[in-house]
């Protein structure tokens, strides 16, 4: 699970602020990625963390030089302040303070002005939790999560997000959320994910919004909420946040508005040419099944998807074996299809496994098999009432005594491939199909 660490500072009114996500977020207004380029609002950011304290302000100017942010871009000179900022954040943690131990383990973790060491930026984690640091004790915890610096250990992990979740620290709420989501380490609770993201987000954590956005587009954890959907996808899109954007984009696509259509349209497009590959997915999406002002264009959807293919990303996989399915601007090729599928599958795309299973339970593309039907229409982790979940259900059904005890155990000796990476899966093009009239907002 590749979960970012953090640096912290905490402004006027006592609220936490990650200094390295407010540093990306001044950028991406700076240069009017994701958003229109507003120079005053990059200004307020970069001022609100350089008056903290010397060592932050070392790390502003060492971020605007590396990227060159009103500044000739300078790595080398990016590196000497970042260098001063370890000097300043040493002298403050030998004297007691919590969040300058914290922020000096982030960049022995990162190599920022100092020489990359895993084992030393968990010794000023644990120096810093000693001396009071809510963030260390999240930063901590991912560290036992990935095995950076410390033994990987999910029990040991889940203590420390716990302890810094009771502090009420969003971003280990919002890691804890992903743990129920997906069962590991704790059994899976998708309603208890929601529980975790609706606390993280109410505080402002972008991520917990953007899961939220999910969640009630699709019903998983609670019931589902087209408005409540695009409100919290707002909310993150405002900041920055480009799986939020691409969501916010797609219910726009949806829409039979066309102002809404060609404001998504334009969201999306920004999006796919700053390479963001969540934007890929959802114009692929688009492009394979149409939507009420933009025809399919299946040569264009499959260049993208080849791309997401190239790249390693399971939802490419999918999409190119639903066009061989369908005969998509390809041939019907069940055969490829399947392949495609299975690719998908054993990435962890829940859209993949579904479609594998559909193909093993009819002998479609490859030789029908109920157990395999059942298993990966399992793995799939199916909502209750969903098309997969009643094709699972049929499956099992009509599967004889000895074939269910071979499924069950076959699930218990193949748990199945983890979801590629933290995040969430983009939403399904029949999610934004359904409930659009009266739900969007200009």
């Amino acid at each position: 699970m590749d979960r970012a660490l953090k640096m912290v500072y905490y402004d006027d009114a006592k609220v936490e602020k990650d200094i390295f996500a407010q540093l990306l977020l001044a950028q991406k207004h700076f240069q009017g990625i994701g958003m229109p380029r507003d120079e005053s609002a990059t200004r307020r950011i970069l001022d609100q963390i350089h008056r903290q304290s010397r060592a932050c302000a070392a790390i502003c100017y060492g971020y605007m030089r590396s990227k060159g942010i009103g500044v000739s871009e300078d790595l080398g000179e990016g590196q000497q302040w970042y260098r001063e900022a370890a000097y300043w954040f040493n002298e403050e943690a030998s004297s007691g303070e919590s969040n300058s131990a914290n922020n000096l383990g982030y960049l022995y973790a990162k190599g920022l002005g100092v020489e990359e060491n895993p084992q030393t930026a968990a010794h000023w984690f644990e120096e810093a939790i000693e001396a009071g640091s809510v963030a260390a004790l999240y930063n901590l915890g991912v560290c036992y999560l990935n095995g950076w610096g410390v033994p990987q250990d999910d029990e040991t992990a889940i203590e420390y997000l716990n302890r810094a979740s009771d502090l009420n620290d969003p971003s280990a709420a919002s890691v804890l959320a992903y743990l129920y989501l997906e069962g590991r380490g704790v059994d899976r609770d998708p309603a208890k994910s929601f529980e975790f993201n609706m606390r993280a987000a109410r505080a402002g954590n972008v991520e917990a919004a953007s899961a939220l956005g999910y969640a009630l587009g699709v019903g998983l954890g609670a019931e589902r909420n087209v408005a409540e959907s695009i409100s919290w996808f707002e909310m993150a899109a405002s900041e920055g946040d480009t799986y939020a954007q691409a969501n916010l984009a797609m219910y726009f696509c949806h829409s039979s508005d066309l102002k809404l259509f060609n404001r998504g349209w334009t969201m999306l497009s920004h999006a796919v040419d700053q390479g963001d590959v969540s934007a890929k997915y959802q114009m692929t999406q688009i492009l394979i099944f149409g939507v009420p002002h933009r025809e399919p264009d299946y040569a264009a959807a499959l260049d993208i998807a080849m791309d997401l293919a190239e790249l390693g990303h399971p939802g490419g996989y999918h999409l190119i074996g639903v066009m061989y399915e369908h005969g998509l601007g390809v041939p019907v090729d069940m055969g490829r299809s399947a392949t495609w599928f299975e690719r998908a599958a054993r990435k962890g795309s829940a859209n993949g496994q579904a479609g594998l299973g559909r193909l093993y339970a009819i002998g479609n593309g490859v030789e029908q098999d109920n157990v395999l039907a059942y298993y990966w229409l399992r793995m799939s982790a199916p909502a209750q009432g969903s098309q997969a979940h009643r094709e699972m259900e049929a499956v099992f059904a009509r599967m004889s005594e000895k074939e269910r005890r071979a499924a069950e155990k076959y699930v218990a000796d193949h748990p199945g491939p983890k979801r590629g990476g933290f995040g969430l899966k983009p939403l399904e093009n029949s999610v934004f199909k359904q409930d659009n009239h009266g739900t969007h907002r200009a």
